[in-house]
Formats: C-alpha cells, sequence, structure tokens
C-alpha cells in the first residue's frame, strides 16, 4: 500500500459541506434544552444590551432639558431611567457569566461525544489505514483538531447568530432614529458583508494548507520521538534538525499567507465603519450650517445614532473573529469527519455468525492478495494444514510471509480466494469470534503503561492472576519478572522501556498463552531472546504447540527444524514446502538458504 509519509500533503477526502453541518449539529441534539433556554435568553439580552444607548438619548432630551415626557416630570423620569440603565446593566453582566459558563460545557460536551466517537471508529479501522499515513497524522486529528473546535463549538456559533440579530436590532434602532442617515449607514454595510463573506472563502483555503503542513510536521516529530536512539546511535541529529526546520519552516510560510488574510478582518471593519461615521457627520454639519438641517433630529437623537453605530462595530468585529474561528473550525471537522466517515476495509459481513469452537483444520484456496493496485504480494497460494500440525514460513525479506499469518486473522481483506477453518469460511464470521480462537504474537511486542500482570491480562480481562502467573511460567517468563521489584505488580512506562526487548516479548508471549487458541501464530516470537532463553521456551514450545495448528515465522533453524512443514515463501507464493529433510534432500531454495547461515545457526 503507498504509504503517506511525514513530507507529503494528505489527499483531501472530505468537504465541508451542508451534509456535514448536519452530522455536526447532531452532535448538539443531546444538549439542546441548554441550547434553547440559552438562546432564547441571548436573543432577550440582545435587546437588554441596547437598552442603555435608548435611555442615554431619553436622558439628554427629557431630563436634562427639564421637559419629562408622558405625563413623568423630569425628576421621576431620571430616576426611572437611571434605574432601569442599572438593571440592563447588572442583568447583562450576570447573563454573560452563565451563558459562557454554560456555553462553555456544551461546547466541550460535544467535542467530548466527537472524540468518543472518533477514537472508537480508530478502533475499527483495518491495518490498511494505519500502514496508509504516519501515527502522527492520525494523532493530530483526535487531539489538536478537536482542541480547538472545542473553544469554537462553546462560544463561536451560538455568538454568531446573536451578533446577527443584534445587527438587524441596531440597523433597525437607526431607522427609528432617522432613516434617512441609516439608509446612508445601509450602504456602507452591504459591501462590507459581501467582503467579508470572499475574505473568509479564502481563509479556509490558507486554513485547510497550514493544517497539512502542520500535519506533516506533528508526523515527523512523533516519527523521531520514536526513532530517538537510532538518530544518537548513527549520529544524526544534524540531519534531524534540518528536517523538522523545513517542515517547520513550511508550516510557519503558510500561517503567515494564512495571517495576511485573516488580519485584514478588522482593518476593514474599521474602515467600512469610520467611512459610514465620517459621511453622517458630513452630511448633519453640512445641511445644518447651510440652514437645511433635518426635520426631527434632536441632538439627543443624534447622540444616540452615533452611539448605537459605535455599538454596532461591536458584532461587526465579533462577527469578524468568529467567521475566522468558523474558517478554523470547517477545516478541522473536514479531517475529524475524514476519519468519522472511513468505512473500515475488513469488517463483519451482514449476516456474518459466530465461529464455533474450532479444531484448527487450516485451508488456503487460490489466495491472491495485493496492498497496492497490480502488485500483488501473493497470487494463487494454496494449502491444507490439519489440526495440531506446526507449519514454519521462511523465506527472504518481503516475500509475503507475515501477509500470510495477517490474512489468516483477517487483518486484511483477500482480493480473491477462501480461508476456511474446519471448513469455515473465515469471511462469513464475525472478527470478535475468530481473533479470540486464533493467538498471534507479533514481531514488535507492544507493552502499555501498567503493570506486568495487566499487561498479560489485557488478552483476557476475566483472568485470575493464578492464570496469568501460569501463562508466564510456560513461557518462560516468570523467573525474570519474579526478580523485578514488585514482581508481578511491577509499573510498566510506556511501550515498556525499562524492560529489554527478550522480556517484552516474554510478556507478549504469555499474553498470548492466557487465551488457549486451538491456532497460534508466532511471528518471530524469539528474534529478540538470548540463546539460553531460547533453549527454555523452545522446550516450552514442545508442550505449549502439542495439539495446535501453529504457524511460525523464525529465522533460526533450530525453531524452524521441528516443523511438520516447511512452507519457503517467495514468487508471490510457496515456492517449496516439506519436512527439514526433505527439503534439504532436494537441494532448492531452502538448501542454499540453510547452508548460506550454517555458520550462525540462523535463517535470513
Amino acid at each position: 500500500m503507498a504509504r503517506n509519509r511525514y513530507y507529503e500533503d494528505e489527499k483531501q477526502t472530505y468537504k465541508f459541506n451542508k451534509s456535514s453541518l448536519k452530522k455536526a449539529i447532531k452532535y448538539a441534539v443531546p444538549y439542546k434544552k441548554t441550547l434553547i433556554v440559552v438562546g432564547v435568553l441571548m436573543v432577550i439580552f440582545s435587546f437588554v444590551s441596547l437598552l442603555p444607548t435608548l435611555i442615554n438619548t431619553y436622558i439628554i432630551d427629557y431630563v436634562l432639558s427639564k421637559t419629562g415626557i408622558y405625563g413623568i416630570d423630569y425628576l421621576t423620569l431620571a430616576v426611572i431611567l437611571v434605574a432601569g440603565y442599572a438593571l440592563a446593566v447588572i442583568s447583562t453582566a450576570v447573563f454573560n457569566y452563565f451563558r459562557t459558563l454554560y456555553m462553555s460545557k456544551v461546547g466541550y460536551s460535544m467535542v467530548h461525544d466527537m472524540r468518543y466517537v472518533t477514537f472508537e471508529r480508530l478502533q475499527k479501522l483495518a491495518f490498511d489505514y494505519y500502514d496508509s499515513r504516519p501515527a502522527g497524522k492520525i494523532l493530530v486529528r483526535v487531539t489538536n483538531y478537536l482542541d480547538e473546535l472545542a473553544d469554537v463549538l462553546s462560544h463561536s456559533v451560538m455568538l454568531l447568530l446573536v451578533d446577527t440579530l443584534k445587527i438587524i436590532v441596531i440597523i433597525a434602532m437607526l431607522f427609528v432614529i432617522d432613516y434617512r442617515l441609516a439608509a446612508i449607514i445601509s450602504v456602507t454595510i452591504i459591501p462590507l458583508f459581501i467582503v467579508l463573506m470572499l475574505l473568509r472563502k479564502v481563509l479556509t483555503k490558507r486554513r485547510r494548507e497550514f493544517r497539512d503542513k502542520r500535519s506533516n510536521r506533528t508526523a515527523y516529530v512523533a516519527e523521531s520521538i520514536q526513532g530517538n536512539n537510532v538518530t544518537k546511535v548513527f549520529n544524526n541529529i544534524e540531519k534531524s534538525r534540518k528536517a523538522h526546520t523545513a517542515l517547520n519552516t513550511e508550516a510557519l510560510g503558510k500561517w503567515r499567507r494564512f495571517i495576511n488574510v485573516n488580519e485584514l478582518f478588522f482593518p476593514l471593519m474599521d474602515i467600512f465603519f469610520y467611512a459610514g461615521l465620517c459621511v453622517v457627520y458630513v452630511i448633519v454639519v453640512f445641511t445644518t450650517l447651510n440652514g437645511n438641517g433635518f426635520d426631527g433630529l434632536t441632538i439627543g437623537k443624534l447622540i444616540g445614532f452615533i452611539s448605537y453605530m459605535s455599538i454596532l462595530s461591536g458584532p461587526l468585529n465579533e462577527i469578524a473573529a468568529v467567521l475566522q474561528q468558523v474558517s478554523m473550525a470547517t477545516a478541522n471537522l473536514e479531517s475529524v469527519f475524514e476519519v468519522m466517515e472511513t468505512e473500515p476495509t475488513v469488517k463483519d459481513d451482514e449476516n456474518a455468525t459466530e465461529l464455533p469452537q474450532i479444531e484448527g483444520d487450516v485451508s488456503f484456496k487460490n489466495v491472491y492478495f495485493e496492498y497496492e493496485e497490480n502488485h500483488p504480494i501473493l497470487a494463487n497460494v494454496s494449502f491444507d494444514v490439519p489440526k495440531g500440525k506446526m507449519i514454519a514460513l521462511v523465506g527472504p525479506t518481503g516475500s509475503g510471509k507475515t501477509t500470510i499469518v495477517s490474512l489468516l486473522s483477517r487483518f486484511y481483506n483477500l482480493s480473491s480466494g477462501t480461508i476456511t477453518i474446519d471448513g469455515t469460511d473465515i469471511s462469513k464470521v464475525t472478527l470478535h469470534s475468530l481473533r479470540k480462537q486464533v493467538g498471534v504474537m507479533m514481531q514488535d511486542s507492544f507493552i502499555f503503561s501498567g503493570t506486568i500482570i495487566e499487561n498479560i491480562r489485557y488478552a483476557r480481562p476475566d483472568a485470575t492472576d493464578e492464570e496469568c502467573i501460569e501463562a508466564a511460567k510456560t513461557v518462560c517468563a516468570h523467573n525474570f519478572i519474579s526478580r523485578l521489584p514488585d514482581g508481578y505488580y511491577t509499573e510498566t512506562i510506556e511501550q515498556g522501556k525499562r524492560l529489554s526487548k527478550g522480556e517484552r516479548q516474554l510478556i507478549s508471549f504469555a499474553r498470548v498463552m492466557l487465551t488457549d487458541p486451538k491456532i497460534l501464530i508466532l511471528d518471530e516470537a524469539t528474534s529478540s531472546i538470548d540463546t539460553r532463553t531460547e533453549d527454555m521456551i523452545r522446550q516450552a514450545l514442545d508442550v505449549v504447540l502439542e495439539g495446535r495448528t501453529s504457524f511460525v515465522i523464525a529465522h533460526r533453524l533450530s525453531t524452524v527444524r521441528k516443523a511438520d512443514c516447511i512452507f519457503y515463501i517467495a514468487d508471490k507464493g510457496i515456492a517449496e514446502a516439506g519436512t527439514h529433510e526433505q527439503l534439504m534432500k532436494k537441494k532448492g531454495k531452502y538448501y542454499e538458504l540453510v547452508n548460506a547461515h550454517s555458520k550462525d545457526d540462523e535463517l535470513d
């Protein structure tokens, strides 16, 4: 499979659209009561927040002039207006606190749900998904992108709706105060919105470009951390630094391109706003000096009009900021939804049944498999393995040994052909029931953070301590575990870094044996174990493999020699098959391979 490397941008397979918006909104459904209540209150308080400016006009026109209004004397009116002013300001401040509090809870709860769904989907995706991209590019989607979304969902979406409503109300108030001046202002606002929407489109594109470069950088950092020891061993620190610098520079360049447009929002807002304000001043001053004036426009109304225009700049600026955040959110949602929408290539068939308790007969019939189109790894591979037999797979690197055992566990789908266990097609049974009965120990032994016994129990959560210890004894892991500071309860750090590679493999081996599988796959299970420990494990294998069907990939001749049948994998299939003695007599590829490494008794 063609792997997207850290320095390559991923192909854009998902674009945010109306359908995506509906999918995003569904995460708000569980919190609809809170959103409705907060939304209604935001509408109410968007009006309340505008009252102080209106009150100012009444104070100027009817209190300071001592004329009063509606039959209310100016002193009483002053008390009412000041009380209303104070109430509007205090209530708005209190509401803003609770709005921020509850919207933050809703926003982060929505992202919590998205994170859960994304992680769950990652657990279901087959090996080919992880084979096709670096781990860092996957990691950034379920961490950074979702963290950024939380901030947007906490405030921005609701603010966009409320600020839009505020703008409508303010413009309405401007028309009520003086429709002539309001019409002038409207002429400046309409083109402003057109420009903002065009900028948002450019922003979304440039944000997407920056996101890709940041993803590349994160992928390289993750890879560098994992390969840190190798970098130091081969004295490639400077090379690694230069590679990171190049990726960092690319990301910085894309960020600057994004920022150059992003920072245009607020200057444009100010230009349009002050242009409108200047036009109002010019017209009012010009008409007043010429003795025409504006009929009905009092000093209070003029001050109120200008005040509302000042207030108008607030929601306009907030909308500009929200549009910036929305452009970021849509770019991030594209990546997050790409994970959510990716269908597992390996999954249960609609009519899949549970695999019954197996005996262990395995059959490959005309199996064809390719990671990349038109580049087959296996072609028309057929063989039958009776229950309880041990099959050793040898051959050159990349010939398909690991691929064969991976197909038996359905880590990948066949391109064509069938694989059966006890006559049952494994593509017709549930993955859980299949993998429950097929034990696999891969070449890379992964140790989780936790205790030794928790790592062994990982294969069977209901296992007792005694069963875990017995599994460790079976594979000769008990002695070294007992010597650890806290024995089986010794804490392991990330990937078991305090343990030797051989010790990690023994723990992984114990983990597999805890499941007591009828079919056992060992992919280089003894490759990192010293000769003395290997001798003990080989003795244990005589017991472990008794009555089990096993597939063993090994380089060491001592492990291969006891196999009931040896498959030499080459040229997209089984080039030779037979016992050790039979293949040595044949003097073919297996014979050449053994002789080439007879000095150290290892197979390459």
